[in-house]
């Protein structure tokens, strides 16, 4: 409300004049309030507990819930899920690296990474002490590798794609990460993989293109230390290690030549 000032030297009729300009210029005319209650106090309360009683509705599109005064909203994580409130007003959810299944995104592959627009897919790497959640635990290096802070995953990549593993976090000081025919680094595969800077160290890291001829199993693996990583499964055309099985579960054995098994086609 504007302040009015009247002199001691004005007259009545300048009082009444002042006075009555109160309802034009700062509250309006009170018969014009769309509440029920036509003085100024009075359509406030009205108005006040109206919204009190009215409040908000939250909907799931199934099940709806009416939140009024006095009522608190709690909000809850789930596996995977969790919910922070925070000041000033906030609420955070966020999602875990892994999904209650397990699914890793940033691994899966299925969506072609080398369009020109997203040439790799990057991995952040960092080692930690090994868990029992480690499928090498109690095996090798008391460390393992964490690929976006999973522990050791086993990997699905992809032909036509290039997944880029990022070493530059210092827990991989003294720790290449590199790709094997097995867990225990008999025989490095190195077709298609290329390492930059040193593990540790910012610009640090070790790439592989992957190919319908990379092999349909390969092991990330630290070329220092033992059992460090897991597998990657390749969805490739070249097979290695493979055996073979009846429908009732038997073995069943195949020329590992390739003259043999030719010469066996050709004999019938």
């Amino acid at each position: 409300m504007a302040a009015r000032t009247v002199l001691t030297t004005n007259t009545l009729e300048q009082f009444r004049t002042s006075f009555n300009s109160l309802s034009g210029t700062d509250i309006g005319d009170p018969a014009t309030l769309g509440t029920t209650a036509k003085t100024i106090v009075a359509a406030i309360n009205e108005i006040n507990t109206s919204v009190v009683a009215t409040g908000f509705t939250m909907s799931d599109g199934s099940t709806s819930q009416t939140v009024v005064s006095g009522n608190t909203v709690t909000f809850t994580g789930s596996s995977g899920i969790s919910a922070v409130v925070s000041a000033t007003d906030t609420l955070t959810i966020s999602l875990a690296n892994d999904v209650s299944t397990n699914a890793y995104f940033d691994v899966l592959g299925h969506q072609h990474n080398a369009d020109g627009s997203n040439t790799y897919t990057e991995i952040e790497v960092k080692v930690i002490t090994k868990t029992s959640a480690h499928i090498y635990h109690g095996t090798g290096s008391p460390n393992g590798y964490t690929l976006d802070g999973v522990e050791g995953p086993f990997l699905e990549l992809k032909p036509g794609n290039t997944y880029r593993f990022d070493q530059a976090d210092s827990s991989n000081g003294g720790h290449p990460l590199l790709f094997y025919y097995d867990p225990g680094k008999t025989t490095q595969f190195s077709t298609g993989v290329t390492t930059n800077g040193t593990p540790g160290s910012a610009g640090a890291y070790t790439q592989i293109v992957v190919s319908d001829t990379t092999p349909h199993i390969l092991y990330y693996q630290c070329s220092s230390h033992g059992y460090m990583g897991n597998r990657a499964g390749v969805n490739s055309k070249v097979l290695q290690d493979v055996s073979f099985v009846s429908s009732t579960g038997s073995a069943v054995s195949y020329a590992t030549n390739a003259f043999a098994i030719a010469q066996a086609v050709a004999l019938g």
